[in-house]
């Protein structure tokens, strides 16, 4: 959570799912800080518990959002990958808007509320559901 915090703050990260669990790297103890009398040009394997975030940024932001991750990371080696990025219309428009004005280091505030799933008659979908394809603020 720090990591996506730290995003979050400057407005590098939209935000999204972190996602924890068991994982198994590649390990090579000859080249790691373990005690000398460990380290030994062997390949092997290490299981831990890890954690990965899944976040929106924009390409101009990537640069810095690397350096606030490697920094606020307790890891030796913070692990960043991306993958490419094409947003639909509603999405880059979202990403704007919350991009908007950064700089300075002002906090998110936490909203009182949680989304809450419902169900909507079907005759309902079309007036309470924006389009991704049509005209900005059209509902189809």
């Amino acid at each position: 959570m720090r990591i996506l915090d730290a995003l979050m703050a400057r407005q590098l990260a939209f935000g999204g799912p972190i996602l924890g669990g068991p994982a198994r790297f590649l390990w090579n103890f000859g080249d790691s800080d373990v005690p000398e009398d460990l380290r030994r040009h062997t390949l092997l394997t290490v299981d831990q518990d890890d954690h990965y975030i899944v976040t929106y940024t924009r390409e101009d932001l990537k640069a810095e959002l690397v350096d606030t991750a490697e920094s606020t990371s307790l890891e030796k080696v913070c692990m960043i990958s991306m993958l490419p990025m094409e947003p639909n219309r509603s999405l880059r428009i979202l990403l704007d808007a919350a991009f908007e004005g950064r700089g300075g280091e002002t906090r998110p505030q936490p909203v009182d509320a949680v989304p809450a799933l419902t169900f909507v008659p079907e005759d309902q979908v079309a007036t309470r559901t924006r389009s991704s394809s049509g005209s900005v603020g059209s509902r189809r």
